[in-house]
């Protein structure tokens, strides 16, 4: 009885973060857009699909609270096809963070090379190679929904070992490699500027700028590493000392892709100045245009 209540708190306190994580990106979005930067093109569609996740998360959640003692075979059926769904997009969202790593350290280790090798319509191939990867990596648990024997083989091998590999190592892995080329890559190019005294204003903001993007590329790539690890160093131990999943660590799961998804724009916020900025004359400019319109006179 006690896992259920725990069930049920954490389904609650992810339903309000959800809706929360919605709102804040929703906001991320609307400020990038009004940017009209080439460079946060794959952060909005970062924000549009964790949007997507945090939806698809709420409705499962919602289902599971209202649908918890009187789930028919209806029920499980939907609450299956919803969880299939957002594994999928969760699969899609980490391999989007993976892309944003990787271009962002390519930008500053080959800046050259950048130019060339990521125009906008390679990293639209990109994205649709990495969506197509998603929907075939997650094809053995839509089989699920016509269970056999072969069936259930093949989403036990991909559940335990392929999404191990595919969705917490190699993802984590190369995330790692590029933050510490970034970085590596980010002091030695502010060791040259400090030594280069006769560096245009003009040079110097462009530097500031892509610096405030690199740093908010390490925040979320980092809060990607943070809230990832755990799962995956779990996920090697219950496959070497044979634990079992509990309700708990499910649920615990959950919400950690909660958190990862909802906080985009509480980073951005924190290491974007630009956007702060952005957001703050977008929340004036609905108070201005409305004090300045003429005051209606009244008829003597």
């Amino acid at each position: 009885m006690d896992n259920v209540y725990i069930l049920k708190y954490l389904a609650y306190v992810g339903i309000v973060l959800c809706l929360l994580g919605i709102i804040g990106n929703a906001f991320s979005v609307y400020v990038l857009s009004k940017m009209n930067s080439a460079s946060l093109r794959l952060l909005k569609y970062l924000n549009v699909v964790d949007i997507v996740l945090l939806v698809i998360v709420c409705s499962l959640l919602t289902m599971i609270v209202l649908w918890w003692k009187r789930a028919s075979f209806e029920h499980h059926f939907v609450i299956l096809c919803t969880s299939v769904l957002f594994l999928t997009v969760q699969t899609f969202e980490t391999y989007l963070t993976v892309l944003i790593a990787f271009v962002r350290c390519l930008a500053v280790a080959m800046p050259f090379r950048f130019s060339t090798c990521m125009r906008d319509s390679v990293q639209s191939k990109l994205l649709v190679a990495i969506a197509v990867f998603s929907l075939l990596f997650n094809l053995p648990l839509y089989l699920l929904l016509m269970p056999n024997s072969i069936t259930l083989r093949m989403a036990k091998f991909q559940i335990m070992y392929l999404s191990l590999v595919f969705s917490f190592i190699l993802p984590l892995l190369v995330i790692t490699i590029c933050n510490v080329i970034l970085v590596v890559s980010r002091c030695r190019m502010r060791s040259v500027q400090s030594q280069n005294d006769r560096c245009r204003s003009r040079d110097r903001r462009h530097s500031r700028g892509a610096f405030q993007l690199t740093c908010l590329v390490l925040a979320i790539t980092a809060m990607f590493i943070a809230t990832h690890a755990p799962v995956g160093v779990f996920k090697c131990l219950r496959l070497t000392y044979q634990i079992d999943i509990t309700v708990q660590f499910i649920g615990f799961q959950i919400l950690i892709t909660i958190i990862y998804s909802a906080t985009n724009f509480i980073l951005y916020c924190c290491f974007g100045s630009e956007f702060r900025s952005t957001l703050i004359s977008l929340c004036k400019k609905p108070c201005f245009t409305r004090t300045d319109q003429p005051m209606p006179v009244s008829p003597v």
